[in-house]
């Protein structure tokens, strides 16, 4: 496969993409409630289809049934409040309902699962908008635009469904036991949807009123069969906390009774006695190595000072000072930042122990903190328990409770009459006939009721009717789009084929790596020869030499060796342990400290020309003292000759440990590192640019920085100056799908890092070549590289703070 095809692949694996999944798909409400729909639903193949994507299905909206449908809300509420405009309102549905039945004979294209997702994602925008319109209306006037927008969204879809097929069976089925079995009810709370039903209820047989109490007093406790699934989930989470714990319980239907609630209970302090034994030994480690690094320091200041002092005594030329003083702050530095990470990992240990510790305290009050509830759940609760019920005496009291608010309802005492048993001193009401009715109501208003909200559950529409959709949810919706897993409705969007299949193996072989970094010094053999001396050459380079190493240990990379014109640095994911002796194996982890350390390492190597150009007519004066002045010189006036003295390359490669990079003492007894990323480090760090520094890296390097950051974005001529915030919707999706398909690499956001790809690498017989340029390279379903005759290559990336023109 291509690389775009395979970079595309290992997108969806991203952290970034992932996260965007969950949060744009909502995951965790819709397993929540998927199963429970799947169990009131159970012959419909929809729902079941639906089930197994583990998410929202996503559908884009067009501007123009966006303006449709808010025309239609607006049109028919000012129909209700005054039926004298007919012509107008008859003349408006006849053009509304020709467009709308345009746009859906257009997207459907005679499939089913298509005429229901249009059904549904259109019936939910109406809801939407109905309920924005009605907000502040009285209860009264509600209950009638309820009932009123039902009939007519009934009417108009059935038009539509049997327009458009003849075997719409399936459809009629999902639709006619669902939204044609209530009215239109608005979004709104338990209380008030209770309240808009009452109509319904008392239709069917009881007062609205009564119905509620009953509903009320079954609903006091309540347990559903997922304790279970609870408990497998809580044992699969690698550290408990409160938000772990809140994440499990937000993703499943979860009532437990107290029996439940204490088996859980006794789960999580098993599991949090285990986990906390673990943290507290990562936490003492910590402190051990923290300690460490004090002593490491007080040692290093100590020896400095006698080093400064005989250099003082024995005065020569300031270079000499300022290089120790130059190797001290590195130390320094270096200390403090491997301090300030530790303290970091510290304080996180801290904060685990003291929540973990808290876990095991927990008693039942505190866990049902995090049993979740939404508006709608107590109606689920009636589904699924038919069978409960309420004593004789607590019915009699809950009519006795709620009888002025029955007499208040039109009819409301002529219904309660036919469930009226006289007795001997006072009349009493048939519980027996009440709760069959209840059931009765429950199976033929709630549950229809419960379908349509679940079943609107299952979709989510872009853009959103507030108009406020950020940044990530439009690359979203466009990404999805081009791989075919968004419902576009009025926009032809081309879908990427992509018919090669990765194993999650083969993706997740980036995700860990170690890398090298091999940098080279420009223009030191013309240092040389400018000088003429090779001690102040040797001081000279080594004055740089430490700023490239106060760069490197800042960002935890560990100086393998000084190579005279550069040096060799190895990330590993286990520096501190690599660094204090305790181990040779290396820890795979994340290449962003490498790219970091390379970047900072240019600005060093920049900044080291820019604050030493005064001392350059003394280090250059007996070569240069007739030809070129130094005095008041700056950077930008500098012969390209000395500017490039300083100047470096930098080359990144990552791979696998041990096969591609492997350390171990040499014969000097001195921590060497070898393997096929050593000399692809070493080929990157000598490609030169025109009057600037470089950092080069191969894909490895590039495909773990994506698995492993928090956000990222496409790097394209297309759009750079343009800013998605001032598009709308519509405009962003475009621009989004223009961005991947013109993309030249990768921006790591969150960093400022432009990543662009400049060539291929070819290995053949034993050597490199580098080629510019688009070439025969594929990528293997294993996710190796090669050519078109089996030969090992690369992909190569140029790393910048700026856009590459």
């Amino acid at each position: 496969m291509r690389r775009t095809e395979f970079e595309d692949i290992l997108i969806l694996d991203t952290p970034y993409y992932r996260q965007m999944t969950e949060t744009y798909r909502d995951t965790k409400t819709f397993n929540r409630y998927v199963a429970i729909l799947r169990n009131i639903s159970k012959s419909d193949g929809f729902i079941a289809r639906v089930s197994e994507r583990g998410g929202k299905e996503l559908v884009f909206l067009g501007r123009k049934i966006f303006a449709l449908q808010q025309e239609f809300v607006a049109q028919y509420r000012s129909f209700i409040s005054d039926e004298c405009s007919v012509d107008q309102w008859e003349s408006f549905f006849e053009r509304y309902s020709s467009q709308l039945s345009e746009i859906y004979q257009r997207f459907v294209e005679g499939i089913t699962d298509r005429m229901i997702i249009f059904e549904i994602v259109t019936r939910k925008l109406i809801r939407d908008l109905i309920t924005q319109h009605i907000v502040s209306d009285p209860i009264d006037r509600k209950i009638v635009i309820a009932e009123r927008f039902g009939v007519v969204v009934n009417q108009l879809f059935s038009y539509l469904r049997h327009a458009s097929s003849k075997d719409n069976a399936a459809v009629d089925e999902l639709i006619s036991n669902s939204y044609e079995k209530i009215p239109f009810i608005p979004r709104c709370g338990y209380s008030e949807t209770m309240r808009l039903l009452a109509k319904s209820f008392l239709d069917k047989g009881l007062p609205g009123a009564l119905y509620t109490a009953v509903a009320k007093a079954i609903m006091t406790t309540y347990y559903t069969d997922t304790k279970t699934t609870v408990i497998n989930s809580i044992e699969r989470v690698p550290l408990l906390s409160k938000a772990a714990i809140l994440d499990v319980f937000r993703s499943h239907f979860f009532f437990p009774d107290e029996k439940t609630l204490e088996e859980v209970l006794n789960l999580l302090r098993v599991r949090a006695r285990e986990m906390l034994s673990d943290i507290v030994q990562r936490k003492e480690s910590v402190e051990q190595q923290m300690r460490a690094i004090k002593q490491k320091t007080k040692d290093v200041t100590e020896s400095m000072k006698e080093q400064l002092t005989i250099l003082v005594e024995k005065f020569s030329n300031e270079t000499a000072i300022d290089n120790k003083i130059k190797n001290l702050r590195r130390n320094l530095i270096t200390n403090g930042y491997d301090l300030r990470i530790l303290r970091n990992q510290y304080l996180d240990y801290v904060n685990k122990e003291k929540e973990l510790k808290a876990i095991v305290d927990f008693k039942t009050t505190d866990l049902l903190q995090f049993v979740v509830k939404n508006e709608w759940d107590p109606f689920i609760i009636l589904l699924h328990n038919p069978d409960l019920t309420v004593t004789d005496e607590q019915m009699q009291v809950l009519v006795k409770n709620v009888m002025s608010e029955i007499k208040a309802e039109k009819h409301g005492t002529d219904v309660l009459y036919k469930y009226r048993v006289t007795g001997f001193l006072k009349d009493r009401y048939d519980t027996r006939l009440i709760m069959e009715t209840f059931r009765s109501i429950t199976q033929r208003v709630i549950r229809p009721l419960i379908r349509t909200l679940l079943m609107e559950e299952l979709v989510e529409y872009y853009p959103k009717l507030s108009g406020v959709v950020s940044q990530d949810s439009v690359r979203y919706v466009a990404e999805e789009a081009l791989a075919g897993r968004v419902n576009v409705i009025e926009k032809d969007v081309k879908v990427i084929d992509t018919p090669h299949k990765v194993s999650e193996l083969t993706v997740n072989r980036y995700k860990d790596l170690v890398s090298v970094l091999i940098y080279d010094i420009r223009g030191s053999t013309f240092m040389g020869t400018k000088l003429r001396d090779a001690k102040v050459e040797s001081e000279i380079r080594n004055f740089f030499q430490e700023s490239m190493l106060s760069a490197v240990e800042k960002y935890g990379g560990i100086p393998i060796k000084d190579t005279g014109d550069g040096g060799i640095v190895l990330f590993t994911a286990n520096h501190n342990e690599i660094k204090r002796g305790e181990t040779s194996e290396l820890k795979p982890g994340s290449a962003l400290n490498a790219v970091r350390s390379g970047i900072e390492m240019v600005k060093q190597a920049r900044a080291f020309v820019q604050d030493n150009i005064d001392r350059y007519k003394d280090w250059f004066r007996e070569g240069e003292e007739r030809k070129i002045s130094f005095e008041g010189a700056t950077y930008a006036t500098l012969p390209p000759a000395y500017q490039s003295i300083f100047q470096i390359g930098v080359g990144i490669a990552s791979g696998v440990y041990p096969k591609e990079l492997y350390l171990e003492k040499n014969a000097f007894e001195e921590l060497d590192l070898t393997g096929m990323l050593v000399r692809e480090a070493n080929f990157y760090s000598k490609v030169k640019a025109k009057s600037k520094s470089t950092v080069m890296c191969d894909d490895a390097t590039v495909y773990n920085l994506l698995l492993n950051v928090n956000k990222f974005s496409f790097l394209s001529d297309a759009g750079l100056s343009i800013d998605p915030l001032l598009l709308d919707v519509e405009q962003g999706l475009e621009y989004w799908i223009n961005q991947k398909f013109s993309r030249r690499g990768f921006i790591l956001d969150l960093y400022k890092i432009f990543v662009s790809q400049i060539g291929q690498e070819y290995t053949r017989a034993g050597s490199l070549k580098i080629m510019l340029g688009m070439y025969d390279l594929e990528i293997d379903e294993t996710g190796e590289i090669k050519d078109s005759k089996g030969g090992r290559g690369k992909f190569l990336f140029e790393i910048t703070t700026e856009t590459l023109k």
